[in-house]
């Protein structure tokens, strides 16, 4: 009975040993399954470390690995500030917070000068004719001097009307303007000479014998020199426009040189003669200035077409073809 009792405990022992231990389990009952179950608790078989495997499925995930794989797996919100995105769309920010506090940027409108233009020969035309019908007068009459001053002084104020009516058809964009086409100038600078001659001409009738030929002779050479500037405009403006300003300016200028040449043969010899010569020409100046207008080309940007010459094809073709240096 008792030999049945120590029988059956030792068959029972090792089952109870491997349900506790799954690894002395796999040993088994033989002589060496003391052997098997002393090898430590992190090793495999072999007695190599053994690597932990995670059985559990993503509902026993650990809350920061669950934590870990949201952040991976969900979406950018936004680009980053340093991204390309990010650029694009701080500078398409930062364009319209520009133009909403600056306005947009536009290129200024030319023609403006072509009004300015027109309006400035206009009322020089009329300065001359003014001029002209003073000049005339005092032929007839050598003794209303005060009527011939009063038509110089009138002629005076017309030039400097037409100078600011001229201003004023630039308007804001005036300095802008004249920075792109400088040749412009040049009508402002005629007009201020011939202004200045009409302002000689009423000094001369205002001046006594000593002051009347220093007068006369500087009315003379503004005349001339405005004429002459005026037979230069063409050299300033497009070139689809030269031909047209030329012509339109020659008549004017040649006979404000006329004029001038008049002017100096009055002073020498002071006949009636030439006295009427005088204003027969600046009557030809005003009246070809009147009816004057500017060339809608004549101001307007430049645009002009780059050929290539010799088949040689575009710079980016010619590089292309010779390939990257270095």
């Amino acid at each position: 009975m008792m030999k049945h009792a120590l029988t059956t405990l030792l068959l029972l022992c090792p089952a109870a040993a491997a349900a506790q231990d799954p690894l002395a389990a796999d040993c088994g009952s033989t002589p060496a399954a003391e052997a098997c179950a002393a090898k430590p608790k992190n090793t495999d078989i072999f007695g190599q470390p053994a690597v932990p495997v995670r059985t559990e499925g993503s509902a026993g995930a650990a809350p920061a690995e669950a934590a870990g794989a949201a952040k991976k797996t969900s979406p950018l919100k936004g680009p980053r500030p340093g991204s390309a995105a990010g650029g694009t769309a701080a500078g398409t920010r930062g364009a319209d917070e520009r133009a909403a506090e600056g306005g947009t940027a536009k290129s200024p409108d030319f023609s403006r000068l072509q009004r300015a233009s027109t309006a400035l020969h206009l009322w020089l035309g009329l300065a001359f004719i003014l001029l002209a019908a003073a000049e005339a007068f005092a032929a007839d009459n050598p003794g209303w001097t005060r009527t011939a001053a009063a038509g110089a002084a009138g002629s005076f104020l017309l030039v400097l009307a037409a100078v600011l009516l001229s201003w004023r058809e630039l308007g804001a964009e005036a300095r802008a303007l004249l920075s792109f086409k400088p040749g412009f100038l040049l009508y402002y600078a005629s007009a201020l000479l011939a202004g200045s001659a009409a302002l000689a001409l009423l000094l001369s009738r205002a001046a006594g014998p000593a002051g009347r030929g220093f007068w006369g002779a500087a009315a003379a050479f503004l005349l001339a020199a405005s004429g002459g500037l005026l037979l230069a405009v063409h050299l300033k403006v497009n070139a689809a426009a030269a031909v047209e300003v030329m012509t339109g300016h020659v008549p004017v200028g040649a006979a404000l040189l006329a004029a001038g040449a008049a002017a100096v043969f009055r002073l020498l010899r002071p006949s009636r003669p030439a006295r009427a010569a005088l204003a027969v020409f600046l009557f030809i100046a005003g009246a070809m200035s009147g009816l004057y207008r500017e060339n809608p080309l004549a101001f307007s940007p430049e645009i002009h077409d780059v050929v290539a010459v010799g088949g040689a094809g575009s710079p980016d073709e010619a590089a292309d073809k010779k390939g990257p240096r270095g």
